[in-house]
């Protein structure tokens, strides 16, 4: 196997095992812990990048049937591991932007001027009328 090769193999490595701390992290329910891995994941992904633009350009039509199988089995375990990464963030954003919501509803809510409905009791304003503004404007 030629050193191109081998070298972009052990940066595909390196990456997966980013994201497999990384989602640790995130099964652990700790979002926050992810920028300790900050400035190695961009420098890993930089480096990735590059070896894999002149990769594809230079070595990937002499490749051997070997070194393209321990290749490709290597980039389909990083395409997995992003996708669950992806998936998890997802749901953490989910969550976050509905607390936040949940949070700008009440703020409007509490702010809202008391009015009558037809029943003679206090009218609630209408969900979702409030909106992030509404909470940076009381903050």
């Amino acid at each position: 196997m030629n050193p191109q090769t081998a070298e972009l193999i052990e940066l595909t490595e390196r990456l997966i095992k980013i994201v497999e701390r990384e989602l640790a992290i995130l099964k652990g329910a700790r979002p926050s812990a992810l920028t300790a891995d900050d400035d190695e994941r961009a420098t890993t992904l930089a480096l990735y990048s590059k070896r894999c633009a002149s990769f594809k350009r230079e070595v990937l039509p002499t490749l051997d049937a070997d070194a393209k199988k321990r290749l490709t089995t290597a980039t389909d375990k990083l395409r997995a591991a992003l996708k669950e990464e992806s998936r998890l963030l997802a749901r953490f954003r989910h969550v976050s932007e509905g607390l936040i919501k949940a949070i700008a509803d009440e703020v409007a809510t509490r702010q809202a001027p008391p009015t009558y409905a037809k029943a003679g009791s206090f009218a609630k304003p209408a969900a979702g009328s409030a909106s992030a503004m509404t909470y940076n404007q009381t903050a």
